[in-house]
């Protein structure tokens, strides 16, 4: 039995090219950066995490809201077999309690800030905007 399970839907990504040394100080032990022909990557995604449920069991109220994360591209060397991975620099959602279950229980780098997204229809395409809150 899955521990936590969820659908990510409405996912949007933007990939920056960016210089190696900005990424290494946040590169774990073990891993490597991973380039694309040539030019190392991070990416910026916005998703809606929806149908939450632990051990099956729907979450209400915090059961779908906004995240946004910025990772970065990686790859292990072991036995040689080549596996490739993702390191999460930061990872954003709007509940406290959402951040602080996954940083105790994943050891991940989750930060609580107020999100809103709103859907707009026009011509037949649907728009997407994901939106950060000060305050």
């Amino acid at each position: 039995m899955n521990f936590l399970e969820a659908k990510w839907e409405n996912l949007i990504m933007a990939n920056y090219a960016v210089e190696p040394d900005v990424l290494i100080p946040y590169l774990p032990k073990g891993v490597e950066l991973d380039p694309f022909e040539g030019k190392f990557y991070v990416s910026l995604v916005g998703f809606m995490f929806n149908k939450t449920k632990i051990f099956k069991i729907p979450i209400p109220y915090l059961g779908s809201f906004e995240e946004i994360n910025l990772r970065f591209y990686v790859v292990r060397k072991q036995e040689g077999r080549t596996k490739r991975g993702v390191v999460f620099i930061n990872e954003t959602v709007p509940y406290a309690p959402v951040a602080w279950m996954a940083n105790y229980l994943y050891k991940e780098h989750y930060t609580a800030v107020k999100t809103k997204h709103d859907w707009q229809i026009t011509e037949g395409l649907k728009k997407n905007r994901l939106c950060l809150e000060k305050g």
